[in-house]
């Protein structure tokens, strides 16, 4: 059903009864592996970027096209990463949101099973955990599903949630399809089969950007490897790690506890190992024999954190081995003091502390984007010169602005980076996980998400990150990714890589220290990812087919279709005096793999109204009413915070993580009350300080824009001119022809008159 429609002289696009007209541009190896998957239990890996969305896409719209009495079940491991799925689905499908719902740990058990009971839901987004629950308690039966998704599917291994969703599902359903995607499984073919014998895959579609169908569609990356020597200072810390590395290592040796015999070839993960086999041997020793054992454990430890301090001083610099010292002097652990009581321990200790040598990476990595802005600033300003420079195009180079992505693997490196670059005027940001650690709060996912809003509207320019920024997030578009240090994991690797190189050329910096761990993790990343496309190869014959009950194909009439398209226009009048629409619009791109996207900009309300659940599923719960009540005592002492300053609807979601049901309920309740009033589209202000805004009201109209500002008349008869600093309310309002009323006031600005908009009304 899904097929290409052809435009005369323009791209083709996917043409289907359930994805909108001209939203998906037509790829031919997203259709080639969608027709594929269609049959069998299919593992989908594909780089970063490559659009493994729209392949889930175009799969799911098939099945709820010819399966109209099952659903879809579509699984992501973070919440954010649900809400992104969500997101995507709903701006392309023609699905009415009732149809379309999420379910992750934030609903409570009778609020999910009374969603997962709703026959009209189609589809489902969920958190894993939450399902194997369900699964588990009895909630939920897999047997109405006719297809489920499994995103970031190299995670299915040992006992993480997808291993054993993927068993209750071949076993309670009839016809069971899997869908597994990932950008890469792994380089070792036990970790690949493992995936595959636990999702039940039956075949792999591989495609990497050289393959045939893949190369018309992708854009060059240029990948650069920077090397530097380390400073003596740094070297002469290195050796003495390593030569106290090297007692351990060899105590270890001596007796027999390490295979391998010489402290060269002995590795992170050797030490990991052993740590679990001496653990494990401990458990079956008697109290009394226990003393070597403890003392190899001793030792092991040791050896791990000496070989760690070593890394960090070669590849990250001082700052980051200072920091982590001061935590485990703390720590109070055995092997941690008697390391630290080590008088050359003590002797680095000292020396860090009086040390002011930059990393040379962080010299570099500073001068490599003052070049990147300076050259930016340059062209800006030359066009600013120009005679018929206006506000919009003003707008425009803000949007334009370079942006920057530095991964680094430690949360240390990354607060240096940033204080760092924010010395030297580049406008920076730490971008980390939710893990607390030590004195590291980590970020909330209302954070994140205030974070990553921020570089996308261009508040900063770069995105200081560790691994969190690597796997599915929706991170904005970027010129250039720099590794701050190469990283042995070739599934890493793609996914950093990815990040830039989607609309247009990309640019790929990564640094390396020479004759240290850095030189081997990049070596070893090439090395795995050869190794990995080799594997698959080999594997993909290998597959074995599932036993499945042949289900006829049910699928919609026409009416049905059409009647979805009602309902979805329904929905779009009901979210417009809800919510009342943003002017501003967001470019589809930021929710599709660009440039699939073909619509040039969406309204906003497309992005609210993808979270938004029918009220019917809440309602169902005796619960949902107090839910109401408490948002809006909440909301109520929020926007009574941001006094006389109206409050975009956004941060408020944002900053008390509400589901926009509840949020548009708790909304309507304050409004109805009198507690709060619309200042325009998407901000609320207390009626209260409303009607305290000093000021006159004027009825405005935009003559023209020129150089920056506004030529405006007021009240049909005064022209004034109206500055960018005068002005506080919507950019979109500053356009030639449009017309608003404000509350501000009229001056005289050396003989010129000048209007000052303190207020929309």
């Amino acid at each position: 059903m899904v097929n290409a429609l052809t435009r005369q002289n323009g791209p083709q696009y996917f043409n289907h009864p359930l994805i909108k007209k001209d939203c998906i541009e037509f790829r031919l190896y997203q259709n080639n592996i969608s027709e594929s998957a269609r049959n069998k239990n299919t593992l989908v890996i594909l780089p970063t970027a490559l659009g493994k969305t729209v392949i889930a896409i175009l799969v799911c719209a098939e099945f709820l096209y010819d399966y109209k009495s099952k659903r879809v079940l579509i699984m992501a491991p973070t919440k954010p990463l649900v809400a992104q799925h969500m997101n995507s689905f709903f701006s392309v499908l023609r699905m009415p949101e009732d149809c379309i719902t999420a379910v992750t740990g934030k609903n409570l058990p009778p609020t999910r099973m009374a969603i997962w009971n709703r026959k009209e839901v189609r589809i489902v987004f969920a958190t894993p955990e939450v399902v194997k629950n369900d699964l588990a308690e009895n909630r939920l039966s897999l047997s109405e599903f006719s297809l489920l998704v499994f995103d970031e599917a190299h995670r299915a291994v040992k006992d993480y949630a997808y291993t054993s969703i993927a068993r209750y599902y071949v076993q309670q359903s009839s016809h069971p399809v899997i869908l597994a995607m990932t950008a890469s499984p792994g380089s070792e073919k036990r970790r690949i089969l493992e995936v595959c014998n636990n999702l039940s895959v039956e075949q792999i579609e591989y495609r990497s950007e050289e393959d045939g169908d893949v190369k018309p569609y992708i854009n060059p990356i240029d990948v650069t490897w920077k090397w530097f020597t380390i400073p003596q200072e740094y070297k002469y810390i290195s050796s003495t790690f390593r030569g106290m590395l090297e007692d351990k290592l060899q105590f270890l040796i001596e007796r027999g506890l390490l295979r391998k015999k010489h402290p060269q070839w002995i590795f992170k993960s050797d030490l990991i190992s052993l740590g679990e086999e001496i653990q494990y041997k401990l458990e079956l020793t008697m109290e009394e024999l226990r003393g070597p054992l403890y003392a190899a454990l001793v030792q092991q430890s040791s050896a791990l954190t000496l070989m760690y301090c070593a890394e960090l001083i070669e590849s990250q610099g001082s700052p980051s081995l200072k920091a982590f010292l001061n935590r485990i002097e703390k720590d109070g652990g055995k092997a941690h003091q008697l390391l630290l009581n080590d008088n050359r321990i003590k002797e680095i200790q000292t020396l860090i502390n009086s040390l002011k040598i930059e990393h040379p990476k962080t010299i570099y990595l500073v001068e490599l984007l003052k070049q990147r802005y300076s050259l930016f600033q340059s062209i800006n300003k030359r066009q600013h010169e120009q005679d018929n420079f206006t506000f919009e195009k003003a707008t425009d180079l803000t949007n334009e602005r370079p942006k920057a992505l530095v991964f680094t693997h430690y949360r240390d490196t990354a607060k240096k980076v940033v204080e760092i670059l924010t010395e030297n005027g580049i406008k920076a940001a730490r971008f980390v996980g939710q893990a607390k650690r030590e004195l590291d709060v980590g970020m909330s996912q209302e954070e994140q998400s205030a974070v990553l809003e921020s570089f996308r509207n261009g508040e900063f320019d770069v995105l200081v990150a560790t691994s969190i920024a690597e796997e599915g997030l929706d991170i904005p578009e970027v010129d250039l990714v720099v590794f701050y240090e190469p990283i042995p994991s070739e599934i890493r690797y793609i996914q950093r890589r990815g990040r830039t190189g989607r609309k247009s050329s990309g640019c790929v910096t990564i640094l390396a220290a020479k004759d240290t761990i850095d030189e081997r993790y990049l070596y070893a990343s090439k090395r795995r990812m050869e190794k990995m496309k080799q594997i698959l190869s080999s594997i993909n014959p290998t597959l074995k087919p599932i036993q499945r009950t042949d289900v006829l194909a049910n699928p919609m009439t026409a009416d049905e279709v059409s009647y979805f398209e009602s309902r979805r226009i329904v929905l779009d009048d009901r979210v417009d005096k809800m919510l009342s629409p943003h002017l501003e619009t967001i470019k589809v791109d930021d929710l599709l793999p660009p440039p699939q996207s073909t619509n040039q900009s969406i309204r906003m309300k497309d992005k609210k109204r993808m979270e938004l659940l029918s009220l019917e599923s809440h309602t169902l719960t005796n619960g949902f009413r107090r839910e109401i009540d408490s948002a809006a005592r909440r909301i109520h002492t929020l926007i009574a915070k941001s006094g006389r300053q109206p409050l975009d609807v956004d941060i408020i979601q944002q900053s008390l993580s509400l589901e926009n049901s509840v949020l548009l309920e708790a909304l309507k309740k304050l409004e109805k009350l009198k507690r709060i009033e619309w200042v325009d589209d998407s901000r609320v202000i207390l009626s209260e300080n409303l009607a305290k805004i000093p000021g006159s009201t004027y009825d405005v109209y935009v003559e023209k824009i020129i150089h920056g500002r506004a030529l405006v008349i007021v009240n049909g008869k005064w022209h004034a001119r109206l500055n960018h600093y005068d002005y506080e309310g919507p950019r979109e309002l500053l356009r030639k022809g449009s017309e608003f009323r404000a509350v501000g006031e009229v001056y005289r600005d050396d003989g010129v008159c000048s209007l000052r908009v303190k207020q929309i009304v």
